[in-house]
């Protein structure tokens, strides 16, 4: 198979996982191509309130991950993801969140896009960061150390195989 072009989001074809789904937020919406942040536009995803939630994406190959742009939610809680960690690699141990780490996500504000190199998102808005070709056929995001919900409103991958 041919390798993606550079700004190709590879996530599109993965198949996405996720700790718990609540309130109708499947983990597949955070790969449906829609930046959509406010939560009744339907496009985002939801965890129970738990230990260590997660999402996972598997590419179902491995790729060089070269960014991981990600949509956080605009209409509220925008600060439920500051300190996830993106994590990439392809081992599934501890459901894949045992991966290297790719950045911390200081903060994302609502509703806005932003890039960093691997380290922070607004509220509802989209953030890059730089992965710099780490290898991975799984790309996560989870939120360490308290209990929380994660909501992903989309996840974008950029890489080359």
């Amino acid at each position: 198979m041919a390798n993606s072009a550079p700004g190709t989001n590879i996530a599109r074809h993965g198949k996405a996982t996720q700790s718990s789904v609540r309130l109708n937020g499947p983990p597949e919406k955070a790969i449906d191509g829609d930046r959509a942040s406010i939560w009744n536009e339907g496009s985002c995803t939801h965890t129970n309130r738990e230990s260590r939630p997660w999402w996972r994406l598997d590419l179902l190959r491995t790729y060089k991950i070269n960014t991981v742009t990600i949509t956080n939610r605009g209409d509220c809680c925008h600060d439920r993801l500051n300190g996830a960690e993106i994590r990439i690699g392809k081992s599934l141990n501890d459901n894949g969140n045992a991966n290297p780490r790719c950045a911390v996500i200081q903060s994302i504000p609502a509703g806005a896009s932003t890039t960093f190199v691997c380290n922070g998102i607004p509220a509802g808005a989209s953030t890059t960061f730089v992965c710099n070709g780490m290898e991975g056929q799984y790309v996560n995001i989870v939120i360490p150390g308290r209990i929380e919900c994660l909501t992903l409103c989309e996840v974008e991958v950029t890489g080359t195989e």
